[in-house]
């Protein structure tokens, strides 16, 4: 099932809202995606897209996998799809600060690394606009969650006492190490190659 990324239009906020409440007991209304999507100067919001079934596309001319045919990162030129949007991801960058504000993966295309993929995407655009640091806030309860991003080095900050609506539950704030160093670029490209393998392997296996 090959995927690829995009960024989200005001076309795709339907589909995203319908993803969102799968996904969140807490989902954003429609009008705050719209308000999001009208101001790409400020953040960046991106959708994840299912494009098909059955065999793969055509191998990078330039042997770089699969992953650069099927995921087009941000390209705003890019005709509508009718392909499914799958999972979503937000951020803001404020100064020399990116805050990621939502994440969500369908509930039965969880644990394939599809998360992962948004996350990597958001950390590639804030160093692509010079950010240093990354932030966020996840449930207390959301252990899975807090083990990706400890994976891209977020630590625990603090916390938000009863920062989610539904049920008062705290937020755990965390940060990133400093994203414009060599030892955090070094060790995302690593991170970034090693899920790539994995979603190539996986995705043969489904296919072959």
């Amino acid at each position: 099932m090959p995927y690829k990324i995009e960024r989200m239009r005001i076309e795709d906020i339907a589909e995203v809202v319908a993803v969102d409440r799968r996904c969140f007991t807490t989902p954003w209304p429609a009008s705050a995606y719209r308000r999001e999507v009208m101001h790409p100067e400020k953040n960046l919001y991106v959708v994840l897209r299912r494009v098909g079934e059955g065999p793969l596309t055509q191998p990078d001319p330039k042997g770089g996998g699969f992953l650069t045919n099927i995921l087009p990162f941000f390209k705003d030129d890019a005709p509508p799809s009718s392909n499914p949007v799958v999972g979503y991801a937000g951020l803001w960058i404020v100064a020399d600060e990116a805050h990621v504000t939502t994440l969500g993966v369908l509930p039965e295309l969880r644990g394939l690394g599809l998360g992962e993929l948004l996350l990597i995407a958001l950390i590639e655009h804030a160093m692509g606009q010079g950010a240093h640091w990354m932030t966020l806030e996840a449930r207390v309860s959301n252990t899975v969650a807090q083990a990706l991003y400890r994976k891209y080095t977020f630590k625990d900050a603090g916390y938000r006492r009863r920062y989610y609506s539904d049920d008062g539950e705290d937020a755990l704030v965390m940060w990133s190490d400093r994203i414009d160093s060599p030892e955090f670029a070094d060790r995302f490209e690593q991170l970034k190659q090693r899920l790539y393998a994995s979603l190539e392997g996986s995705l043969a296996t489904e296919t072959a």
